[in-house]
């Protein structure tokens, strides 16, 4: 499943069309990939993973190569395919810090003879949006951006695909504009700021698309957990009798489910309210369904992966009572008050909890709209949007983005790696911040930095830090992700079969999913089923071995970074046909194009009970790991411990005001 790297495809990799040429696909801009090394999982490492140490992981050169960027034009990033996301290039200095060898030997620092009123490390939502709200509280300032990826949006990625000279446009990760209602003053402000109205997506979002055509949600019984393969197609959102009849469950096993569903009983009768809450705090979804609802090993595998996609790891790590919290089958015969979330479910929960904004405020690059909208305020002349309507069709000039004379420059290809105030004294007002450009390290000056970059690489760009801050920081370590994108010729196959969307129970991809139906700004959405169209695929990465999901985050990073690009492209293909070949579907002849965005570090890690047994009452390690040192203050959503966007403003907005 999902998190390991023992997925045994069913079919050949001919059958699957590996050996077919798409576009841009396992050439590696020269390098070639056998084929047949694709189909050979990476080898899995140890890892050490302490209560409150840093995850760390020896790693091999990977097998792409450490210069391989992915396939296409380097010039345009977002029109770039194949293995994408954080690529080889973008993480060998990182590893090479972390490992403790970058500065093995000495390098020689040559000053850039730059002088800035901010430096801000990391170009994604948080770093983006801390050099706006900077530049708000000190008009004209001088600020320079550095990222060590090949482009800008952090996670929040534009992936962009040209059949036929079509444009489709997708993301490469963070996905939409989720229940801004209950966003915080600042963040609000932002979107204000950059002129988005989320309201306007209630006209460019086709909130009929699915009725129209017919298509439901659906998950797929995979054939090494149920013997069989074996689409189950729901009634709206739902499963019923009707719709699992056919399902490889035992006739026991489907009554518990169904009862599970929809009519389940006070499992935890003869205890009070306050006693069943303090119960579930102490349980995973996966312990409460075996040792409480004692359901059958058939269920507790049919349900693994219904956490996955949205939290990042499986019912045997979910909290019990976030998966109450979240109406989650198995606790209304608990007959729980829902008028309010209890104290120890996830922040974010909490947070969510009286929302009720549809999901459909979504550019159709994902929040990288919100990025670009941010570079046409912060940069002049890169051809950034200025509105939300100018968003998707606008095209970045990526050579203006670092231009002399310019108050806000962005470089990129230029990871940090060395941030430390002048003398080695925290109460200096200058900060030296030394970065790598080709291949050299230089120095520049800045009057204060703000990290916004992943908050776990912090400890080894700040070796000063004091050492329960660099712990708070080590913790927050990132949950590895992957978001794939597959352009399809067409999608007769969806709706042959009537579907939108499946949840597998298994297999090395946990979603696979039409893209959203967005329409504005002049680009249109796939009209029709014979119109090309992308698949939005998931993979999550950590390790399912682990009922603590810091714990599975080790493993299923280093098995990311092992693998080549054509073993993603084999799992997903045959994953795909596995789902779809009923409905007519030939990967060999339907896949046009595939982008891999691999995420080592991917969603920001929320603490949840039972494992984060700190929350909520603390000490937090994300409060103690962001605070400010001297002229240094720390953003990202790792610093908030939640992975939505408007944490990451959130992020962005403390750590200025910090910084004064």
């Amino acid at each position: 499943m999902s998190g390991d790297d023992t997925y045994e495809p069913v079919h050949s990799a001919a059958e699957l069309g590996m050996d077919r040429r798409i576009s841009r696909r396992d050439f590696l801009d020269g390098m070639g990939v056998a084929v047949g090394a694709a189909v050979v999982g990476g080898a899995l490492g140890g890892c050490s993973a302490g209560s409150w140490g840093g995850i760390h992981n020896s790693v091999v050169d990977p097998p792409d190569g450490w210069k391989y960027a992915g396939a296409g034009n380097r010039a345009y990033p977002p029109a770039m395919q194949a293995l994408r996301g954080s690529t080889n290039p973008a993480m060998r200095i990182p590893h090479e810090l972390r490992d403790g060898i970058f500065w093995s030997g000495g390098k020689p620092i040559t000053s850039s003879g730059e002088h800035y009123d901010l430096v801000v490390v990391g170009a994604g939502i948080s770093g983006l949006s801390a050099a706006h709200f900077y530049r708000q509280a000190h008009p004209g300032a001088k600020i320079l951006i550095l990222d060590n990826h090949d482009d800008f949006g952090g996670h929040a990625r534009r992936n962009e695909f040209s059949p036929g000279g079509k444009l489709i446009i997708g993301y490469g990760g963070s996905q939409s504009i989720e229940d801004p209602t209950v966003w915080s003053p600042e963040a609000r402000r932002l979107l204000t700021d950059l002129g988005i109205d989320v309201k306007r997506f209630d006209r460019y979002y086709d909130q009929k698309f699915n009725d129209r055509w017919k298509l439901n949600d659906s998950e797929f019984f995979t054939r090494d957990l149920f013997g069989r393969d074996h689409l189950a197609v729901m009634k709206g959102d739902t499963q019923t009798a009707e719709t699992l009849r056919g399902a490889p469950l035992s006739p026991a096993a489907l009554a518990a489910y169904l009862e599970l569903q929809d009519k389940p009983k006070d499992y935890l009768a003869g205890l009070s309210e306050p006693q069943k809450k303090e119960r579930l705090v102490g349980l995973t979804y996966r312990q409460y369904l075996r040792d409480v609802a004692k359901m059958p090993g058939e269920v507790l595998d049919y349900l693994q992966t219904y956490t996955s996609d949205e939290w990042g790891f499986g019912a045997n790590a979910f909290g019990a009572i976030d998966a109450w919290a979240s109406e989650y089958p198995g606790f209304e015969g608990l007959k729980l008050d829902r008028s309010k979330p209890y104290r120890y479910c996830g922040p974010t929960i909490q947070l969510q909890w009286d929302a009720d904004d549809p999901y459909i405020y979504h550019f159709p690059d994902g929040n990288n709209g919100i990025c670009k909208l941010l570079i046409g305020q912060l940069i002049p002349g890169t051809g950034a949007p200025r509105t939300m309507e100018e968003e998707p069709l606008a095209r970045i000039d990526y050579s203006r983005l670092d231009v002399a004379g310019n108050d806000v420059r962005l470089r990129l290809n230029a990871p940090c790696v060395r941030v430390e105030h002048q003398g080695g004294n925290p109460g200096a007002k200058t900060v030296n911040v030394d970065f790598v450009r080709d291949g050299k390290v230089y120095q520049c000056t800045a009057g204060g930095v703000v990290m916004a970059c992943y908050n776990t690489m912090i400890p080894y760009l700040m070796q000063d830090l004091p050492g329960d801050q660099k712990q708070g920081l080590f913790y927050g370590t990132k949950l590895p992700i992957v978001y794939a994108m597959v352009q399809l010729r067409n999608w007769r196959a969806w709706q042959a079969l009537k579907i939108y969307h499946t949840r597998f129970t298994s297999g090395d991809w946990c979603v696979a999913e039409l893209d959203y139906p967005v329409s504005m700004g002049g680009y249109e959405f796939s009209k029709d089923p014979d119109q090309p169209i992308l698949v939005h695929m998931i993979r999550m990465a950590v390790s399912p071995e682990y009922d603590n999901p810091r714990g599975g985050i080790g493993p299923g990073r280093r098995e990311l970074f092992a693998r080549p690009f054509a073993r993603y492209e084999l799992t997903l293909r045959d994953q795909l046909t596995r789902l779809l070949a009923a409905g007519g579907f030939d990967p060999a002849r339907d896949i046009q194009a595939v982008t891999i965005n691999r995420w080592g570090h991917g969603y920001a890690l929320e603490y949840g009970r039972p494992w984060a047994d700190f929350w909520p009452d603390g000490p937090l390690p994300s409060v103690i790991g962001r605070r400010p040192y001297g002229r240094v203050t720390i953003a990202n959503s790792d610093s908030e411990n939640r992975a939505y966007a408007d944490a990451a403003i959130d992020a962005a907005a403390r750590a200025v005001r910090e910084l004064g």
